[in-house]
Protein backbone atom coordinates (compact mmCIF):
# COMPACT_ATOMS: atom_id res chain seq x y z
CA UNK A 1 0.00 0.00 0.00
CA UNK A 2 0.72 3.69 -0.51
CA UNK A 3 1.78 7.26 0.90
CA UNK A 4 -0.61 7.14 4.25
CA UNK A 5 1.20 7.27 7.64
CA UNK A 6 0.61 5.45 10.24
CA UNK A 7 -2.29 7.74 11.89
CA UNK A 8 -4.22 8.27 9.09
CA UNK A 9 -4.93 4.71 8.72
CA UNK A 10 -5.27 3.66 12.01
CA UNK A 11 -8.62 4.92 13.71
CA UNK A 12 -9.87 6.35 10.50
CA UNK A 13 -13.17 5.59 9.59
CA UNK A 14 -12.06 5.58 5.97
CA UNK A 15 -10.37 2.61 6.59
CA UNK A 16 -12.67 0.39 8.57
CA UNK A 17 -11.18 -2.98 6.78
CA UNK A 18 -7.66 -2.50 7.85
CA UNK A 19 -8.57 -1.39 11.21
CA UNK A 20 -10.59 -4.60 11.90
CA UNK A 21 -7.67 -6.51 10.91
CA UNK A 22 -5.70 -4.65 13.23
CA UNK A 23 -8.15 -5.80 15.98
CA UNK A 24 -8.38 -9.09 15.19
CA UNK A 25 -4.88 -10.14 14.31
CA UNK A 26 -1.27 -8.40 14.98
CA UNK A 27 -0.23 -5.00 14.28
CA UNK A 28 3.34 -3.49 14.32
CA UNK A 29 2.43 -0.22 16.30
CA UNK A 30 6.18 1.35 15.75
CA UNK A 31 6.75 0.32 12.01
CA UNK A 32 8.74 2.34 9.75
CA UNK A 33 9.79 3.29 6.18
CA UNK A 34 13.59 3.93 5.53
CA UNK A 35 13.30 6.51 2.93
CA UNK A 36 11.49 8.93 0.79
CA UNK A 37 10.29 8.45 -2.35
CA UNK A 38 8.54 5.24 -2.61
CA UNK A 39 11.21 3.46 -5.13
CA UNK A 40 13.88 2.73 -2.27
CA UNK A 41 11.42 1.96 0.31
CA UNK A 42 10.41 -1.19 -1.98
CA UNK A 43 14.03 -1.91 -2.82
CA UNK A 44 14.85 -2.20 0.88
CA UNK A 45 11.99 -4.43 1.44
CA UNK A 46 13.69 -7.23 -1.39
CA UNK A 47 17.25 -6.13 -1.18
CA UNK A 48 18.05 -4.79 2.23
CA UNK A 49 19.32 -1.57 1.09
CA UNK A 50 18.01 1.82 -0.79
CA UNK A 51 21.22 1.28 -2.69
CA UNK A 52 21.89 5.16 -2.81
CA UNK A 53 18.42 5.61 -5.21
CA UNK A 54 17.09 8.96 -4.19
CA UNK A 55 14.51 9.01 -7.14
CA UNK A 56 11.24 6.75 -8.59
CA UNK A 57 13.72 6.35 -11.96
CA UNK A 58 12.88 4.09 -14.09
CA UNK A 59 14.83 0.50 -14.51
CA UNK A 60 16.58 1.98 -18.13
CA UNK A 61 17.84 5.00 -15.50
CA UNK A 62 18.49 3.12 -12.26
CA UNK A 63 18.60 -0.22 -12.73
CA UNK A 64 21.27 -2.79 -10.14
CA UNK A 65 23.59 -5.03 -11.99
CA UNK A 66 23.11 -8.84 -11.95
CA UNK A 67 25.89 -9.55 -9.43
CA UNK A 68 23.33 -7.57 -6.71
CA UNK A 69 21.46 -9.90 -4.93
CA UNK A 70 18.02 -9.82 -3.54
CA UNK A 71 15.63 -12.27 -1.41
CA UNK A 72 14.75 -14.03 -5.03
CA UNK A 73 18.22 -14.91 -4.79
CA UNK A 74 18.45 -16.83 -0.81
CA UNK A 75 14.90 -18.25 -2.13
CA UNK A 76 16.39 -19.94 -5.32
CA UNK A 77 19.44 -21.05 -3.01
CA UNK A 78 16.76 -23.01 -1.03
CA UNK A 79 14.75 -24.29 -4.11
CA UNK A 80 12.21 -22.27 -2.80
CA UNK A 81 9.38 -20.94 -5.26
CA UNK A 82 8.69 -17.08 -5.76
CA UNK A 83 6.20 -15.04 -7.07
CA UNK A 84 5.86 -10.59 -7.77
CA UNK A 85 2.12 -10.20 -8.57
CA UNK A 86 1.81 -6.84 -10.03
CA UNK A 87 -2.20 -5.36 -11.01
CA UNK A 88 -2.62 -3.91 -14.25
CA UNK A 89 0.68 -4.99 -15.17
CA UNK A 90 0.06 -5.20 -19.09
CA UNK A 91 2.52 -7.77 -19.38
CA UNK A 92 4.72 -9.90 -17.63
CA UNK A 93 7.81 -8.29 -16.40
CA UNK A 94 7.37 -5.08 -17.48
CA UNK A 95 9.86 -2.53 -16.98
CA UNK A 96 8.22 0.53 -18.03
CA UNK A 97 5.10 2.58 -16.93
CA UNK A 98 1.83 1.18 -18.58
CA UNK A 99 -0.41 3.20 -21.05
CA UNK A 100 -3.47 3.16 -19.02
CA UNK A 101 -1.49 5.05 -15.78
CA UNK A 102 -2.07 2.26 -13.56
CA UNK A 103 1.28 0.05 -13.35
CA UNK A 104 4.34 1.86 -12.15
CA UNK A 105 7.53 0.42 -11.84
CA UNK A 106 8.32 2.01 -8.66
CA UNK A 107 6.26 -0.07 -6.84
CA UNK A 108 7.70 -3.38 -8.60
CA UNK A 109 11.29 -3.42 -7.13
CA UNK A 110 11.90 -7.02 -9.22
CA UNK A 111 12.19 -5.16 -12.55
CA UNK A 112 15.12 -3.43 -11.32
CA UNK A 113 17.72 -6.34 -10.66
CA UNK A 114 19.93 -7.21 -13.30
CA UNK A 115 19.81 -10.81 -11.89
CA UNK A 116 15.99 -11.02 -12.24
CA UNK A 117 15.07 -9.06 -15.47
CA UNK A 118 18.69 -10.30 -16.94
CA UNK A 119 19.10 -6.84 -18.50
CA UNK A 120 19.69 -2.81 -17.67
CA UNK A 121 15.79 -2.18 -18.17
CA UNK A 122 15.66 -2.20 -21.84
CA UNK A 123 15.18 -4.99 -24.64
CA UNK A 124 13.36 -8.19 -23.76
CA UNK A 125 13.38 -9.29 -20.07
CA UNK A 126 14.57 -12.51 -19.13
CA UNK A 127 12.07 -15.76 -19.06
CA UNK A 128 13.18 -16.63 -15.68
CA UNK A 129 11.86 -12.83 -15.12
CA UNK A 130 8.54 -13.55 -17.34
CA UNK A 131 7.54 -16.29 -15.17
CA UNK A 132 8.21 -14.98 -11.73
CA UNK A 133 6.95 -11.29 -12.34
CA UNK A 134 3.35 -11.53 -13.23
CA UNK A 135 -0.17 -9.66 -13.30
CA UNK A 136 -2.29 -10.33 -10.66
CA UNK A 137 -4.53 -12.71 -12.16
CA UNK A 138 -1.80 -15.20 -11.42
CA UNK A 139 -2.38 -14.62 -7.84
CA UNK A 140 -5.81 -16.03 -7.93
CA UNK A 141 -4.98 -18.78 -10.26
CA UNK A 142 -2.57 -19.76 -8.04
CA UNK A 143 -5.06 -19.71 -5.01
CA UNK A 144 -7.39 -21.50 -6.38
CA UNK A 145 -5.07 -24.45 -7.59
CA UNK A 146 -3.72 -24.61 -3.97
CA UNK A 147 -0.22 -23.50 -5.65
CA UNK A 148 0.98 -19.98 -3.42
CA UNK A 149 4.76 -19.95 -4.28
CA UNK A 150 6.48 -20.10 -0.51
CA UNK A 151 7.10 -16.09 -0.76
CA UNK A 152 4.62 -13.84 -2.83
CA UNK A 153 4.95 -9.89 -3.12
CA UNK A 154 1.80 -8.36 -4.15
CA UNK A 155 1.41 -4.99 -5.84
CA UNK A 156 -1.81 -3.25 -6.10
CA UNK A 157 -1.94 -0.44 -8.91
CA UNK A 158 -1.54 2.73 -8.27
CA UNK A 159 -5.22 3.36 -7.28
CA UNK A 160 -6.02 0.73 -5.17
CA UNK A 161 -3.06 1.09 -3.32
CA UNK A 162 -4.23 4.78 -2.35
CA UNK A 163 -1.56 6.29 -4.02
CA UNK A 164 -3.40 8.46 -6.68
CA UNK A 165 -6.94 7.70 -4.92
CA UNK A 166 -8.82 8.28 -1.40
CA UNK A 167 -8.34 6.22 1.15
CA UNK A 168 -11.26 4.17 1.47
CA UNK A 169 -10.52 2.93 -2.11
CA UNK A 170 -7.69 1.19 -1.13
CA UNK A 171 -9.29 -0.25 2.27
CA UNK A 172 -12.00 -1.59 0.03
CA UNK A 173 -9.65 -3.34 -2.53
CA UNK A 174 -7.98 -4.82 0.55
CA UNK A 175 -12.06 -6.18 1.46
CA UNK A 176 -11.88 -8.44 -1.66
CA UNK A 177 -8.04 -9.39 -1.62
CA UNK A 178 -7.96 -10.76 1.88
CA UNK A 179 -10.18 -12.91 2.13
CA UNK A 180 -9.42 -14.49 -0.76
CA UNK A 181 -6.34 -15.52 0.65
CA UNK A 182 -7.95 -16.30 4.14
CA UNK A 183 -10.21 -18.36 2.13
CA UNK A 184 -7.76 -20.06 0.35
CA UNK A 185 -6.31 -23.68 1.29
CA UNK A 186 -3.08 -21.87 1.48
CA UNK A 187 -3.97 -19.75 4.36
CA UNK A 188 -3.21 -22.49 7.28
CA UNK A 189 0.61 -21.90 6.70
CA UNK A 190 0.57 -18.35 5.89
CA UNK A 191 1.28 -15.10 6.83
CA UNK A 192 0.22 -12.15 4.89
CA UNK A 193 2.05 -8.90 5.79
CA UNK A 194 -0.37 -5.99 4.90
CA UNK A 195 2.46 -2.85 4.51
CA UNK A 196 2.93 0.89 3.22
CA UNK A 197 6.17 1.69 1.50
CA UNK A 198 6.52 5.22 3.40
CA UNK A 199 4.09 8.02 5.37
CA UNK A 200 3.64 11.69 4.36
CA UNK A 201 6.34 12.51 6.50
CA UNK A 202 9.54 11.92 7.50
CA UNK A 203 10.91 10.49 11.60
CA UNK A 204 12.94 11.69 13.48
CA UNK A 205 16.05 10.28 11.86
CA UNK A 206 14.71 11.29 8.73
CA UNK A 207 13.26 8.12 7.63
CA UNK A 208 9.84 7.69 5.52
CA UNK A 209 7.60 8.23 8.93
CA UNK A 210 5.45 5.55 10.86
CA UNK A 211 3.33 3.30 8.49
CA UNK A 212 1.13 0.67 9.43
CA UNK A 213 2.03 -2.69 8.94
CA UNK A 214 -0.65 -5.64 9.66
CA UNK A 215 0.14 -9.52 10.14
CA UNK A 216 -2.79 -11.58 9.06
CA UNK A 217 -1.87 -15.02 10.08
CA UNK A 218 -3.56 -18.51 11.75
CA UNK A 219 0.23 -17.82 13.54
CA UNK A 220 -0.51 -13.89 14.30
CA UNK A 221 -1.31 -12.94 18.13
CA UNK A 222 -4.73 -12.17 18.20
CA UNK A 223 -5.13 -8.53 18.95
CA UNK A 224 -1.81 -7.76 19.66
CA UNK A 225 0.22 -4.38 19.21
CA UNK A 226 3.85 -4.20 19.22
CA UNK A 227 5.63 -1.30 20.19
CA UNK A 228 8.98 -3.03 19.10
CA UNK A 229 10.53 -0.54 16.68
CA UNK A 230 10.44 -2.27 13.31
CA UNK A 231 11.08 -1.15 9.40
CA UNK A 232 10.94 -2.74 6.46
CA UNK A 233 14.38 -4.08 6.93
CA UNK A 234 12.80 -6.49 9.88
CA UNK A 235 10.35 -7.48 7.59
CA UNK A 236 12.83 -9.11 5.73
CA UNK A 237 14.65 -10.29 7.84
CA UNK A 238 11.53 -11.84 8.64
CA UNK A 239 11.03 -13.96 5.65
CA UNK A 240 14.72 -14.25 5.93
CA UNK A 241 14.29 -15.95 9.28
CA UNK A 242 11.09 -17.73 8.48
CA UNK A 243 12.60 -19.62 5.54
CA UNK A 244 16.01 -20.29 6.96
CA UNK A 245 17.31 -17.96 4.14
CA UNK A 246 20.63 -16.27 5.78
CA UNK A 247 21.03 -12.25 5.05
CA UNK A 248 22.04 -10.23 1.90
CA UNK A 249 24.75 -8.69 4.05
CA UNK A 250 23.36 -5.53 4.53
CA UNK A 251 20.90 -3.64 6.62
CA UNK A 252 18.70 -6.76 7.27
CA UNK A 253 21.90 -8.58 8.81
CA UNK A 254 21.15 -6.35 11.23
CA UNK A 255 17.38 -5.67 11.64
CA UNK A 256 15.31 -7.58 14.25
CA UNK A 257 12.95 -10.14 12.82
CA UNK A 258 9.11 -9.50 13.86
CA UNK A 259 8.72 -12.75 16.07
CA UNK A 260 6.66 -11.10 18.79
CA UNK A 261 3.97 -10.84 16.66
CA UNK A 262 3.57 -14.45 16.13
CA UNK A 263 2.49 -16.75 18.41
CA UNK A 264 5.11 -19.34 17.26
CA UNK A 265 8.75 -19.16 15.71
CA UNK A 266 9.36 -17.54 12.75
CA UNK A 267 11.86 -19.93 12.07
Amino acid sequence: MENEGYNTVIGNASAPYQNSLAASYALAANYFAVSHPSLPNYLSLIGGSTFGVTTDCLPAQCSLPGSVSTVASLLDAKKLTWREYAESMPENCSQVNSPDGLYFTKHNPFVYFGAIAGNNGTGSASAYCDSHVVPVGQLWLDLQAGALPSYSFITPNICHDAHSCPLAIGDQWLSTIVPKVIGSSSFATTALFIVYDEGASNDANGGGGQVVCILVSPFAKAGYASHVAYSHYSLLATVEARFNLGNLGRDDATANAMSDLFTKGVS
